[in-house]
C-alpha cells in the first residue's frame, strides 16, 4: 500500500479530477462553554475502500511521513480523508498522545462546543495497493 497526501489548493478543478481528498485541522483557540451544549450524532463512514484500508493507513500515518509537505502533528490535530464522489466514505483521525487514531463518532475526542479549529493545508489523497 502507498500512500500519498499531496499538499493542494482544492479548488472545483482539482476535487473534480481527484477520488479522494484530505483536510488537516488544528486547534487555533477555545470559545467560552456554551449554556446550550450541542447534541452531536454517531457520525461514521459507510463502508467503502477507505473504511476497508483504514487500518492500514493508521498504521502507515504513525510510523511514515505521508505529507508533501514538512508537518510534525501536534496534540488535537484533525485529519480527515474523504471519497470525493460518495460523500458518505470518509476517515476522520485525531492526533492523541503522540498517535493518530479514528474518531468513528463525530465529537467524541474533541471539544467541538469550545475547541476552534482552523484549516492548516488541504489536498489530494494517492491510495493505491503495492503492484
Amino acid at each position: 500500500m502507498k500512500i500519498l497526501l499531496e499538499e493542494k489548493i482544492l479548488g472545483t478543478h482539482s476535487k473534480k479530477n481527484s477520488k479522494y481528498y484530505w483536510v488537516l485541522e488544528t486547534v487555533t483557540g477555545k470559545n467560552e462553554d456554551s449554556d446550550n451544549p450541542m447534541d452531536y450524532f454517531p457520525a461514521s463512514s459507510e463502508t467503502g475502500y477507505i473504511q476497508d484500508i483504514k487500518e492500514e493507513i493508521l498504521e502507515k500515518i504513525n510510523t511514515e511521513h505521508l505529507f508533501s509537505f514538512p508537518y510534525t502533528p501536534k496534540e488535537g490535530d484533525y485529519l480527515s480523508i474523504k471519497n470525493n464522489l460518495r460523500k458518505q466514505e470518509y476517515l476522520n483521525l485525531i492526533f492523541l498522545n503522540d498517535k493518530w487514531i479514528e474518531e468513528i463518532y463525530m465529537c467524541s475526542y474533541r471539544e467541538c462546543d469550545t475547541d476552534v479549529y482552523t484549516t492548516i493545508k488541504t489536498g489530494v489523497a494517492f491510495l493505491t495497493q503495492d503492484i
